[in-house]
């Protein structure tokens, strides 16, 4: 529906104003954790600044918010990517979904979890072979003398008895993300779609823009 005759493109068969393509994009942001492995925008791109420059890696997503516009994933506390997040909390996600053909990258401000109940209510909801790679003695990045699975290597293949599991706790972070803007780009032989949501607060700034 769509009563003051705004501007639409149609995606997947459905014509969509700005705010159709907004509200679609978080839902399927709120939908990705539980959704298969694969699915699109379960796993994002996290880039981040540092003294050297810039630096990019792979985290999952966790949660999404789409009336606070926040996204979370976990972390080592001890990566590197935390002491670039402390310095410089603003960063980029990059999300990419194949299947539909979408690319966002939202610009956020980053709140670091760590000894707060935010922490500790994800860490109760992580199963143990999540937080299997809590349990790692060694400091993310840091040099080893071969190869080091990333927890103990009595563990194998086998996965930490809950009790067990609860010793990395201490190593466990949450990333909280405050989307301050959204660039969305749609990919298809019929024309490519793109647009920007800028957040203020409870207001959102909506605006097409050229591919």
């Amino acid at each position: 529906m769509n009563p003051n005759n705004q501007p639409t493109v149609v995606i997947d068969t459905i014509p969509q104003t700005l705010a159709d393509l907004e509200r679609d994009t978080w839902k399927q942001l709120v939908s990705a954790p539980t959704r298969k492995k694969g699915a699109g925008f379960k796993t994002l791109t996290l880039a981040t600044r540092s003294d050297e420059g810039a630096d990019a890696r792979t985290v999952v997503l966790r949660q999404a918010d789409e009336v606070q516009k926040r996204i979370w994933f976990h972390t080592d506390r001890r990566a590197v990517k935390v002491i670039q997040l402390q310095a410089h909390p603003q960063a980029t996600l990059l999300f990419w979904d194949d299947a539909r053909q979408i690319q966002l990258r939202l610009v956020v401000r980053t709140t670091i979890h760590i000894s707060d109940d935010v922490a500790d209510e994800q860490w109760q909801q992580l199963w143990v072979g999540g937080r299997k790679t809590y349990l790692s003695e060694q400091q993310p990045g840091s040099e080893q003398p071969g190869p080091y699975p990333g927890f103990p290597e009595r563990l194998g293949e086998d996965l930490p008895g809950q009790e067990e599991s609860e010793a990395g706790r201490i190593n466990f972070a949450v990333v909280e993300c405050q989307a301050l803007s959204m660039d969305y780009l749609h990919l298809s032989r019929a024309g490519q779609t793109r647009a920007r949501f800028t957040y203020h607060g409870d207001e959102t700034t909506m605006q097409w823009l050229a591919p």
